[in-house]
Formats: structure tokens, C-alpha cells, sequence
């Protein structure tokens, strides 16, 4: 096996040589493109390295399309990932890469390219006259495209991952609000009367997700323990409602109820009885919280529209129906809530996690503990 570099125009490329097992002659193999002598040589040590072990496969001859659509996403499909995962791939790669990177040989991915993409997608306008997307969708983009790579390595499709170098576009933080105390318990009182009350206040005190919330059957509440467990999920999925799992083990998670909380529910399972009563047999045995008076679960997204009303009618801040967890997890720590506790109410997957989502919070906490401390010892 022999390996060699030669110059072709202004770039480098490297050559080398394997056996066909099958017919015991010599292929010659070559990849060009690189700018500088000793990055040829890189790639070249890299390459024998794996003919050494017998390792080494040729790239077959693929596009970023026939990539992401013919092999990565039936892979990813395979490994029964969540629905509304699954369909947040299919978004990335239909509406984002392969409109503009789709044709590109996978082999032939470059920073360049890979950049290039990631500009069209910031500052190009969509159909609806959208001036670019989010930097959160483009890191998306970049993350599924690195993904893909790597599983085309691993796979036996490609040697080497091209943009294996490349970092995902940083993304902006999200502005995140929060009611005060204060606003909170306005809220709630201003919308006391709603027949569906009760969800208000699971939000605005224990931080549930709009997808655990809608998800909630009677089933998953113990009213004489004094608890709710959070098993399942209902997510929007191109724009249907479907049922689903908690994306991570954390999420599932029993979450204690005070006794308030208690009779809250337990006033809305009697009306939500009567209205069965009423309806006869045209009321559906679904079993959930969030439904209509003919037991048909409500959408997720009617949840988020009627919270938008509430709120704009009683004159509060706007928040989203999401920031009533930002709220409750503000709102606990504040209180003196220790971390620990309120990352497992939430469902995060480790207190570094809340820690890090609610830093904000910490720098009056820390104050307030110290003065405390203080006073006890030098007042």
C-alpha cells in the first residue's frame, strides 16, 4: 500500500492505494480540496491508519437529501423517538437544509458550505415575508447535519465526517418573565371562576408543562394521597394533538398537592361528573382533566389562546402560558425552596440544570441568607 501528496493547482491532494479482496488489484483513492500540506497529511495518516485495521470504507456517493432523508431520519424513526421529535427532524431537514444544501455531495460539506447555509437561514425571507429565522433554528440545523454525519461514519456510509470540526451557532437566550407573587395571586383570583380554574392554579403553583397538563387523566391523581403523577404527555404534532411520553426519565415524576390544591380538584371532578350525567352516552371516556363538557380532550393550543385572553383581559403583564413554570420556579426558590426540591417539581434532570435556568434568582437569595446570618450571629 503505498501513499503520497501532490499539489494540483493552489490546494493539496492526497492519494492512496488499497487492495480489492475480492480481486486482488490496486485501487487508487484520492481526496483534494485541502489548503495546506500538513492538513493533507493529516488526512492521509488518518486514512491509512484505518486500511491498516482494515476499517477504512470509500464515501459512497451521497447528497445532504439522500443523506438526511434516504438513511438518517429512517434510522432516527427506527429508535421510536418521540413524535413531536421526530417531526421537528422532518421540519429542519425539509424546510431548512435541503433547500439550500440539499444537492451538495456530503463528502464535499466545508465550513464554507455549512456557513453559508446558516446565513440563508438568518437573513433570507420565507414565503410569509418572515425575515429569517431564529438563531435557535439555525443551531438546529447544524446540530441535525453533525448528527447525521457522525451516524454516516459510524454506519459504514462515509470515512470521515466532514464538518466533524464545525460548532452549532450560538443561540440567543430567550427573555424569560415571570409574575410576581402578587401578580400571580391577581391572576388566579381574576380567573376563579373558569370552569377550568384548577389548571390555572397546577401551573402557577407546581410549574407543570401545557403538554403534562393537557396529558393529566384522572388516573395519574391520587386526591387521598395528595399527589399527581406525571406519565404521559399531550403534544402538538404538525398541528394535531397526539399523545405522548415526558422527553426525559426525570420527567416522570410524582408531584405533591397541598390540601387547597386538593379540594380544587376535588370540586371540579364532581362538576366534571354532573357533566357526564348530563351528556349520557354522547360523553367520551377519555378520562382527562382538560376536556369539554362531552369529555373530548381540549388541543393544547386552545389551552394557550384561552390563557392569552386571561391574561390580556386582567390587565397583568403579558407572559406565556410557559412562563407560569418560569413563575412557580421563581416564586419557590424566592421562598427559600432549596434546589434540589424544586428541580425534581419540575421534572429537570439534575439541580445544575435549575440552577443554571434560574441564576437570577440566586443573587437576592444569597443576600437575604446572609443578612439572616448575620443578625443571628453579630445582631
Amino acid at each position: 500500500m503505498t501513499s503520497f501528496i501532490r499539489q494540483r493547482g493552489s490546494t493539496q491532494t492526497a492519494y492512496w492505494h488499497t487492495i480489492d479482496p475480492e480481486t486482488g488489484r490496486r485501487i487508487q483513492h484520492s481526496k483534494g480540496g485541502f489548503k495546506t500540506k500538513k492538513a493533507a497529511r493529516e488526512h492521509l495518516n488518518g486514512v491509512m491508519g484505518k486500511v491498516q485495521e482494515g476499517s477504512w470504507r470509500p464515501d459512497c456517493a451521497l447528497t445532504v437529501k439522500e443523506l438526511l432523508k434516504d438513511h438518517w431520519l429512517p434510522a432516527q424513526r427506527s429508535r421510536e423517538l418521540r413524535p413531536a421529535t421526530l417531526a421537528q427532524y422532518s421540519t429542519v431537514i425539509d424546510a431548512w437544509i435541503v433547500p439550500n444544501i440539499g444537492g451538495v455531495q456530503v463528502s464535499a460539506m466545508t465550513p464554507k458550505v455549512v456557513n453559508g447555509m446558516t446565513k440563508s437561514l438568518r437573513t433570507s425571507k420565507s414565503s410569509r415575508g418572515r425575515q429569517g429565522l431564529s438563531a435557535r433554528c439555525a443551531q438546529l440545523s447544524v446540530g441535525v447535519l453533525k448528527s447525521a454525519c457522525t451516524w454516516a461514519v459510524n454506519n459504514g456510509l462515509i470515512g470521515r465526517n466532514p464538518i466533524a470540526g464545525i460548532e452549532r451557532p450560538r443561540a440567543e437566550s430567550t427573555v424569560m418573565r415571570a409574575w410576581t407573587k402578587e401578580e400571580a395571586r391577581k391572576f388566579l383570583e381574576s380567573s376563579s371562576d373558569d370552569r377550568i380554574a384548577f389548571a390555572w392554579s397546577l401551573l402557577l403553583s407546581r410549574g407543570l408543562r401545557r403538554g403534562e397538563l393537557c396529558g393529566l387523566r384522572w388516573e395519574d391523581i391520587d386526591l387521598d394521597a395528595s399527589v399527581v403523577r406525571i406519565s404521559r404527555t399531550r403534544v402538538v404534532v404538525n398541528g394535531s394533538a397526539i399523545d405522548s411520553v415526558p422527553k426525559t426519565k426525570s420527567g416522570r415524576r410524582s408531584v405533591p398537592l397541598d390540601p387547597t390544591l386538593v379540594g380544587i380538584l376535588r370540586a371540579y371532578k364532581a362538576r366534571q361528573a354532573g357533566e357526564k350525567l348530563a351528556a349520557g352516552g354522547a360523553y367520551e371516556e377519555g378520562g382527562f382533566l382538560l376536556a369539554d363538557e362531552l369529555g373530548r380532550p381540549y388541543h393544547p393550543d386552545t389551552i394557550s389562546e384561552w390563557f392569552n385572553q386571561k391574561v390580556r383581559a386582567s390587565g397583568l403583564p403579558r407572559i406565556r402560558l410557559h412562563d407560569c413554570r418560569h413563575t412557580a420556579a421563581s416564586l419557590m426558590l424566592a421562598g427559600g425552596v432549596p434546589v434540589k426540591v424544586v428541580s425534581e417539581m419540575l421534572g429537570h434532570a439534575s439541580p445544575t440544570i435549575t440552577l443554571a435556568v434560574y441564576a437570577h434568582v440566586m443573587p437576592g437569595m444569597a443576600e437575604e441568607a446572609g443578612a439572616a446570618l448575620s443578625a443571628s450571629l453579630l445582631g
